[in-house]
């Protein structure tokens, strides 16, 4: 049964205003209120309102219970009821309490991305407030915009209505009693867990192998960040935070080592990468140090000088292990694992140390030294960037899965890994999304790789509400050589069979899991 309350304005307050009737010296303008069995932290506030002696008093108001008075209701001259809907006509005697932003949801691996209002307000998709989306769900764009778009048309306002009844009420007291409420709803604590601004996203966009080798440096330096990034340019440049793995020493000098391959970009394409909107590069992987000591000081170097942070190399363990900090929104960390090459070249042998240069090895304890430095702030996102696993494979190797696992044991949010070549699955890990391999972005020379999947990489753009994914945008991209472009969706074909693969197994494991 409805609870009906009654707010007694004193008529020695409204001297100057119309009265109910003339006749009557003593007349009440009387309030009811219908709560419903919803909104909650609204119907807090309104309660809270009505029983605060202090915000009634400058008005000359009193509240008494219906139920001392049944006249009092068959009375009643003004009345608050509650409302919530998409759109409600703004007028004064509207009193909008909150904002709840919903988004439809689903499930990442059926490749949708995006959708349509005509579609949500029909019924025809699963509708849920961004604070009740969680893994293994993200959420999809609504007629191209996300919920931190101005004219994001999934927003339900929740207030309350003031009806003039018998329409006697002067205009000049509803005025009034709609400012105290709206005043006491900016300061009320039971409004402040619902959500009252705009959300604000922080987009990640990460590529995977970047060589500025084999003439790519020279062709970005000469026609721009579309020369060789494509259509994946105008990203780039537009979300908040861009990472890649660079697979290169920026050098012109050292010798090269005794390996396989050996590559290194000019110094100074480095001002223009940064141009491009890259933040930070993952240096710790096994081409930084192609060109020694020398070659990987240069690195440093230069590629700090552009503006442009460095993952998990540095001049000694501590700061091969500190983050790229950004703003008070991000922490940026890289690690790396990845298999001794033929010739007999390990990773280990370049891992820094107290006093020497180097990248910080999971070998040597690293997960553990970077999550020393996670943040313990769920409005900080703490990104992980790995070089690990074996090349030209379609799965993490179980090495791999416990590396990454411990890291998200210890409080990373996002990894995100490189090294094998191709593209490799996406999955949850405690909730967290994990990215095995994004493959190759941009890198020379690929010819021979292409039955193997070289010639394929995954462009990712990432929406962050905190530290909680919202939404997952991939992009297949394609290399012709030096340069890359956006691919057509139907390449994707691949890196969500892989990911459906990875969730069945590891629903597998749960079913078959001890008690």
């Amino acid at each position: 049964m409805k609870k009906v309350y009654v707010l007694l304005l004193s008529m020695t307050m409204l001297m100057t205003a119309c009265t109910k009737n003339a006749n009557t010296a003593d007349t009440f303008w009387y309030l009811t209120v219908d709560y419903p069995n919803c909104y909650e932290a609204e119907e807090a506030f309104v309660r809270s309102f009505l029983n605060d002696t202090e915000q009634l008093k400058p008005l000359g108001i009193q509240l008494f219970d219906t139920a001392v008075s049944d006249t009092a209701s068959q009375t009643a001259d003004i009345h608050l009821s509650f409302f919530s809907d998409w759109e409600h006509e703004q007028i004064a005697e509207h009193i909008v309490l909150s904002h709840t932003w919903f988004v439809p949801r689903e499930d990442p691996l059926t490749g949708r991305t995006s959708t349509s209002s005509i579609r949500c307000l029909a019924g025809q998709e699963d509708l849920v407030p961004i604070t009740e989306l969680q893994p293994p769900f993200v959420a999809l764009r609504v007629d191209e915009l996300s919920v931190a778009d101005e004219d994001y048309p999934l927003v339900k306002k929740t207030g309350v209505t003031i009806q003039n009844v018998q329409g006697e009420v002067p205009q000049a007291l509803i005025s009034e009693l709609a400012a105290a409420l709206n005043t006491a709803a900016l300061e009320h604590n039971a409004l402040k867990t619902t959500e009252t601004e705009r959300p604000a996203l922080f987009w990640v966009a990460a590529g995977g192998d970047v060589l500025l080798d084999r003439g790519a440096d020279k062709l970005l330096m000469a026609e721009g960040p579309q020369s060789i990034f494509g259509g994946t340019a105008e990203f780039l440049a537009t979300a908040d935070l861009t990472l890649i793995n660079l697979e290169c020493a920026v050098t012109d000098r050292g010798t090269p080592v005794p390996k396989t391959y050996t590559f290194r970009a000019s110094p100074l394409s480095m001002p223009a990468l940064r141009a491009s909107g890259i933040d930070a590069v993952l240096l710790a992987n096994n081409h930084a140090f192609d060109y020694g000591d020398e070659g990987l000081l240069d690195s440093l170097k230069h590629i700090k000088e552009a503006g442009i942070g460095v993952l998990g190399v540095g001049l000694n363990e501590a700061e091969a292990a500190a983050p790229f900090l950004f703003e008070n929104t991000a922490r940026v960390f890289g690690i790396a694992s990845f298999p001794s090459e033929k010739n007999g070249w390990d990773g280990l042998s370049v891992a820094a140390a107290e006093d020497k240069a180097g990248l910080l090895h999971a070998g040597k304890d690293g997960a553990a030294k970077l999550a020393a430095q996670f943040s313990t702030d769920d409005s900080v996102l703490d990104i992980v960037l790995f070089h690990g696993g074996e090349e030209w494979t379609d799965e993490p190797d179980e090495a791999t899965r416990a590396i990454y696992t411990s890291l998200i044991d210890r409080g990373a949010d996002l990894l995100i890994g490189s090294h094998p070549h191709v593209v490799q699955g996406f999955e949850w890990i405690q909730e967290k999304p994990v990215f095995w391999s994004l493959g190759d972005y941009v890198f020379g020379d690929m010819w021979d790789t292409h039955e193997l999947g070289g010639e394929d990489g995954l462009f990712i753009m990432l929406g962050f509400w905190g530290n909680r994914l919202l939404y997952l945008e991939p992009y297949p991209v394609s290399l012709s050589d030096i340069r890359t472009s956006i691919a057509p969706r139907e390449n994707l074909a691949r890196f969500y069979a892989l990911s459906r693969s990875l969730r069945a197994r590891t629903a597998v494991k749960e079913m078959v899991r001890p008690d």
